[in-house]
């Protein structure tokens, strides 16, 4: 049996979800034997030595399988791409319920007509892209993963009376972290000497928080720098709760980044955080549907409101109970790698796949097989002649 070779377009950068979520598809489906050749839609530094490797082979057909995991706007499969690729993948998120925003979503269709499957993050994308998915197109549900090798379990100090709740993300108008401020901000009028000891640590690389904010809610801090990812390790250490009172997700990174690390969180229960949010690790935060600028877009568009009544309820319930947060953090750190990472979600890709194409989905099923097998072999001979 002939190799399995994979295109891969994505973004390759470590800013952004995309851009990560593609270096570590393509680290993944490496590590697993497959031969992948990588079509970034942008490039930027810092990049591991293996995906810096990746770069540097053909983009040369036929391929078994093209993967386009991709924003909804840059989706598209040329007719010579396709003709490339005896399958063809459309793979992306959305955060609200229809895509009645997205600019160009008049050219989707259009789009996405060389496409064999869609696979979205979540039913949210999936009933957002449905109009606009040709008959011939079948759709289903897969999330994307991330790497639990780069957040391992930390020790937090769960005894002092400090205790850290932590945003870590772009605070834009989507991220809602505003709610969150102000349910702290209102924690601590409300409680001033119980809930003294706790703070809350913002990390963004988007100014759109006033630094001044820091001299008005006691022991709220905002961090504007871009870090690498030994001190953003540091950061989820120095944390207890991550805070997200988020509109909408695909997936949200930082909330599986922090379960790793044996920190719990806080989430909206809607939209992507639906494929991974349990109340066996988490807090579900409660929300009502509004409209998104609805004189523009129409009642159809909705996203998520949280409840910041029920979100100060959880904040406080967490200070409280330490040892109730610190064994959800516990169970988190080791469920979440488990069931999120890349590992596991390329595993599910080709059984989906087997399932959804009978034939070409199947053959590519037994090739990622073949490829895993002799990557082991590989592995384990290379292991024998080091010993």
């Amino acid at each position: 049996m002939s190799p399995l070779k994979v295109a891969l377009r994505c973004p390759v950068s470590p800013n952004g979800g995309y851009g990560s979520d593609g270096i570590a598809l393509a680290t993944a489906l490496t590590k697993a034997g497959v031969d992948v050749r990588l079509h970034p839609t942008h490039i930027s530094p810092p990049l591991s030595p293996l995906v810096a490797a990746l770069l540097t082979k053909p983009l040369e057909a036929p391929f078994d399988l093209w993967i386009n995991h991709v924003s909804p706007d840059q989706l598209y499969c040329s007719e010579i791409e396709r003709a490339a690729s005896a399958t063809t993948i459309a793979w992306s998120m959305w955060e609200l319920s229809s895509l009645a925003n997205l600019k160009g979503k008049s050219k989707l269709k259009k789009q996405l007509k060389n496409f064999d499957v869609f696979l979205g993050y979540s039913d949210i994308t999936l009933d957002g892209f449905e109009p606009y998915l040709p008959k011939t197109t079948i759709s289903a549900l897969l999330q994307g993963g991330y790497d639990p090798t780069l957040w391992p379990t930390q020790e937090r100090d769960w005894d002092s009376p400090r205790f850290s709740f932590i945003f870590n993300g772009e605070a834009n108008l989507r991220k809602d972290v505003w709610t969150t401020i102000a349910a702290f901000q209102e924690l601590k009028d409300e409680y001033p000497e119980e809930f003294e000891p706790a703070e809350f640590h913002i990390h963004t690389t988007l100014p759109s928080i006033p630094k001044v904010i820091e001299t008005a809610i006691p022991k709220l801090r905002v961090h504007y720098e871009t870090w690498p990812q030994e001190t953003m390790l540091e950061f989820y250490k120095s944390g207890h709760v991550l805070v997200s009172s988020s509109h909408g997700e695909g997936k949200n990174l930082p909330c599986l980044e922090m379960l790793s690390t044996g920190g719990s969180v806080i989430a909206t229960n809607w939209s992507g955080h639906l494929s991974w949010l349990n109340s066996q690790y988490a807090y579900p935060l409660d929300y009502e549907l509004v409209p998104l600028h609805e004189a523009k877009y129409g009642k159809d568009c909705q996203w998520a409101a949280t409840s910041k009544d029920h979100l100060k309820e959880l904040m406080m319930h967490c200070f409280r109970n330490r040892a109730e947060v610190r064994h959800k953090g516990m169970v988190g750190s080791q469920v979440i790698p488990y069931m999120c990472s890349w590992d596991k979600v390329i595993e599910d890709l080709f059984l989906r796949l087997s399932v959804i194409l009978p034939e070409k989905g199947e053959l590519l099923r037994l090739k990622f097989e073949e490829c895993k097998k002799e990557q082991a072999e590989r592995r384990g001979n290379r292991e024998s002649v080091q010993y």
